[in-house]
């Protein structure tokens, strides 16, 4: 990894974050949100979800917000995978107790249309402190960076 990139990066960041300290944090009390709306989905909780709730559980994250139409996204999970699978699958992933490699791979082999962005970003939001967001962007930074 090239540290010295990594260094100019992060200083550019800190002034950033002290010019724009309002935003800093709005963004901060609105992942503190968010990550206390996807942990509030205990368990039990996703078992017992409903198909309007899969709708909002799925249409606010940041992964959706290049569909217009998000309704249709959730819709098509369902059709391509069964609602019952679907959470199954979504408890499993989340709150599994088989190392999370194993639980993403199942994940990945029965449910078509949720991606790794979408299952990071899940994952992210309820344990933060072990998982990170995984995308092209991430991606595409940490080559940047030569990780």
């Amino acid at each position: 990894m090239d540290t010295s990139l990594l260094q100019k990066h992060i200083s550019q960041y800190k002034k950033h974050l002290q010019d724009n300290l309002d935003k800093h944090k709005q963004d901060l009390d609105q992942r503190k949100q968010r990550t206390e709306y996807y942990q509030s989905w205990t368990k039990d909780r996703i078992a017992q979800m409903k198909e309007e709730d899969l709708y909002e559980y799925i249409s606010k994250l940041w992964a959706m917000l290049i569909w217009g139409n998000k309704k249709y996204v959730v819709d098509k999970l369902i059709q391509d995978n069964g609602f019952d699978t679907l959470k199954a699958s979504l408890t499993d992933l989340v709150w599994g107790k088989n190392p999370v490699e194993k639980r993403w791979d199942d994940f990945r082999k029965k449910i078509k249309g949720l991606g790794p962005a979408m299952m990071s970003e899940i994952l992210c939001h309820v344990h933060p402190e072990k998982f990170i967001i995984w995308n092209r962007r991430a991606y595409v930074g940490l080559n940047y960076l030569g990780v």
